[in-house]
């Protein structure tokens, strides 16, 4: 048997218990309805059934990858500044004369 039956079961049974509390709690259902016990009972064969036939498609094979690298980066062309001064690029302006 192929997937995962035991993790299908669980998931399905979960999945049927919030559908029915959902269902239950918006008012749809009410509480002494049999459908809160079916459907965790459906999401439990659901879940095995979907389980079974996973994987649903054979997936995409994997490509070789290239064997020669990436090529690097080009280094900056503007070398940094030789000393840690900030220079303004805008001088502060003098005050007017009187």
């Amino acid at each position: 048997m192929k997937g995962k039956p035991f993790l299908g079961m669980i998931s399905g049974f979960f999945f049927g218990i919030f559908g029915g509390l959902t269902l239950f709690l918006f008012g749809v259902i009410p509480l002494d309805s049999h459908l809160l016990w079916i459907l965790p009972i459906v999401g439990i064969v659901l879940g095995l059934l979907m389980a079974t036939w996973a994987p649903f498609g054979k997936g995409v094979p994997e490509t070789a990858s290239p064997s020669t690298p990436a090529p690097a980066r080009a280094p900056d062309p503007t070398p940094p500044p030789a000393d840690d001064t900030v220079v303004d690029a805008d001088p502060p302006a003098e005050p007017a004369a009187e």
